[in-house]
C-alpha cells in the first residue's frame, strides 16, 4: 500500500499545482492591473464622484469624515488621498513618491479636481490599501522624495496617523492554517484510496498464492465480490476461474479413478484365466479363447479411452464438410438391424429426404452409431427403436426413441459424463455417450435427453435429440 500511497498524493498535489497555476494564469489575463483599474472599487468610485458634491454641502471637513470612516473598513481595498497643491494629504497619510505622475496621467478625469467655495484647490489620487493588500503598497516617501526613501514606524504603520486597523481575521484564514489543512487533507485522501485500492488487491494476492498448494476450493469473500466495480468484476471473474480449476481438476482425478476401476476388471479377469489355464491343462484352449475375449473388450476399453481423451483436449483434427446425413443414418441403421435382431428387438429408419449437413463425417458417424447402439442396448425385448429425423430451416433434428424404463429425472443430465451408468445398466464402460456429445459439439451440434412418457404420464423410454446445422447452399 506504501506505493499507492505516495502515488496518489504525489497525484493530488500535481492536481493542486495544476489547478492553482490555471486558475492564476486565468487570473492574470482577464485583470487589468494598472492603477486605473485598482480605484475603479464601487465605494471608492462613489466616494470620488461624490466628493465635489460633499465639498459643496459641507465643506472639505465632510469629506474628510467621509474618507476616514472609509479607512476603517475592513473591506477597503483602495485608500483614497486628498492632496494639496504640494502633495500633502489632508488626512495626514502616507503619499507615494510618483504622486504627480499619476495624477498627470489622470488629468483628464475631471472628478478628481475639488475647489472650494474659498478658493482652495484638492486633487484626489486612489491608491492601494496596504492593510489589505499589502503586497500592492508601493514604497511612498514624502513629495519629493524618491520613492522608498520614507519609512514608516511600527506604530505609524499600524495606527496610521490614529486610524484603526481593521479586525483581525479569524485563525483558519492564516496561510499557515491552510497549508497544513491542505497538506492533511492530501494525506488522508491518499492514505484512504490507497488503502480502498490496496484491500482488494491484497486479498486477490492471497488467493491466487493459495492456488498453487492445491488449495482449490479457494474463493474471495462477498465483501469484494458484491462490489460494483472493476474489483469487484475482477473478483468475481477469480471465483469462477478458482471454480472452473477445481471441478477440472475434481474430473480429471474422477477420471483416471474410473479409468483405473475399468482397466483392473478385465486385468483381474485374465490374471484368473492364466491362472485356470496353469492348472488345468486341459482347459487351456477354453480358458484362451476366453483370455482372447477379455483382451478384445480391454483394447475396445482403451480405444475408447483414447478416443474420449482426443475428443476432450481438442487434438482431434475436425474437417468440417458436407456430409449426407441420410446415408449415414441409412449405413448405420442397417448394421444396427442385424443387431438388434440378434437380441430379438427392432430398429426402424423413417424414411428421410436428402439432407446434407456441415459436420465431420467420421466424429459425425461414431456419435451416431453410439446413441444407436445404446438405445438398442437398453430397449425392452421385442421393442422398437425408432430413428426420424425433422428438418427445419437451418438446422436439422435428429430423434432416437426407444422403448426401455427412461431414467431418473436426476440422472438425465449426468448421462453424458465419463463412466456414467445408471443402476439398471449391465455391461459397458460408461464412454459411449460422452464420446457422442463431445464429437457433436465438435461438430457444431448440441445433444440432450428426455423421458419419453404415454397417456398416463409414465416413463415409456429414452429419448436422444441432436440437432445440427444444416449445409447452407451458396
Amino acid at each position: 500500500m506504501g506505493q499507492l500511497f505516495w502515488k496518489f498524493l504525489l497525484a493530488f498535489w500535481s492536481a493542486l499545482a495544476f489547478a492553482f497555476g490555471l486558475i492564476w494564469a486565468v487570473v492574470q489575463l482577464s485583470t487589468d492591473t494598472s492603477d486605473d483599474r485598482l480605484m475603479f472599487g464601487p465605494q471608492a468610485r462613489l466616494i470620488q464622484q461624490s466628493a465635489q458634491t460633499m465639498v459643496d454641502a459641507g465643506g472639505i471637513e465632510l469629506l474628510r469624515k467621509v474618507v476616514a470612516k472609509w479607512d476603517l473598513e475592513p473591506i477597503a481595498r483602495e485608500r483614497i488621498l486628498i492632496l494639496d497643491a504640494m502633495g500633502q494629504d489632508l488626512l495626514q497619510r502616507p503619499v507615494p513618491a510618483d504622486w504627480r505622475q499619476q495624477l498627470a496621467q489622470r488629468k483628464n478625469q475631471a472628478d478628481f479636481a475639488l475647489h472650494s467655495a474659498d478658493g482652495r484647490h484638492w486633487q484626489l489620487l486612489a491608491v492601494a490599501n496596504p492593510q489589505f493588500w499589502p503586497g500592492r503598497w508601493r514604497n511612498f516617501g514624502e513629495p519629493g522624495q524618491p520613492a522608498g526613501e520614507r519609512k514608516f514606524s511600527a506604530q505609524e504603520s499600524a495606527e496610521d496617523n490614529g486610524l484603526r486597523r481593521p479586525p483581525t481575521p479569524p485563525f483558519w484564514f492564516h496561510p499557515s492554517f491552510i497549508l497544513f489543512s491542505i497538506i492533511l487533507t492530501s494525506m488522508a485522501s491518499s492514505l484512504l484510496l490507497a488503502w480502498y485500492f490496496a484491500s482488494p488487491v491484497r486479498q486477490l494476492r492471497q488467493a491466487l498464492g493459495a492456488l498453487p498448494k492445491e488449495q482449490w476450493r479457494t474463493q474471495l469473500s462477498g465483501k469484494i465480490t458484491s462490489r460494483k466495480d472493476e474489483f469487484g468484476e475482477l473478483a468475481r471473474s477469480f471465483n469462477l476461474m478458482a471454480q472452473s480449476v477445481y471441478l477440472a481438476i475434481l474430473s480429471q482425478r474422477r477420471l483416471l479413478h474410473d479409468v483405473s476401476h475399468e482397466l483392473r476388471s478385465p486385468l483381474a479377469r485374465l490374471q484368473i484365466l492364466i491362472g485356470l489355464a496353469r492348472q488345468t491343462p486341459a482347459e487351456q484352449e477354453s480358458a484362451l479363447a476366453k483370455v482372447e475375449t477379455e483382451a478384445a473388450r480391454l483394447d475396445a476399453l482403451v480405444g475408447e479411452i483414447l478416443t474420449f481423451s482426443r475428443l476432450e483436449s481438442g487434438e482431434v483434427n475436425f474437417q468440417l464438410q458436407e456430409v449426407d446425413l441420410t446415408e449415414l443414418l441409412e449405413s448405420i441403421c442397417d448394421d444396427g438391424q442385424l443387431e438388434a435382431a440378434a437380441q430379438h428387438k427392432h430398429l426402424q429408419l423413417a424414411e428421410l429426404p436428402k439432407i446434407l449437413v456441415h459436420a465431420d463425417a467420421e466424429l459425425l458417424y461414431r456419435a451416431l452409431e453410439n446413441v444407436i447402439r445404446n438405445a438398442i442396448k437398453y430397449t425392452a425385448e421385442d421393442s422398437l427403436v425408432l430413428v426420424r429425423a425433422l428438418v427445419s430451416d437451418k438446422s436439422v433434428r435428429v430423434l432416437v426413441d426407444d422403448d426401455g424404463s427412461g431414467l431418473p429425472a436426476e440422472q438425465l443430465p449426468l448421462i453424458f459424463n465419463p463412466f456414467f451408468r445408471s443402476h439398471s445398466t449391465g455391461d459397458g464402460v460408461g464412454l459411449g455417450l460422452s464420446i457422442a456429445q463431445r464429437a457433436i459439439n465438435a461438430c457444431d451440434g448440441s445433444i440432450s435427453a428426455e423421458n419419453r412418457v404415454n397417456a398416463t404420464g409414465e416413463r415409456c423410454g429414452l429419448r436422444i435429440n441432436i440437432v445440427l446445422p444444416l449445409l447452407q447452399q451458396s
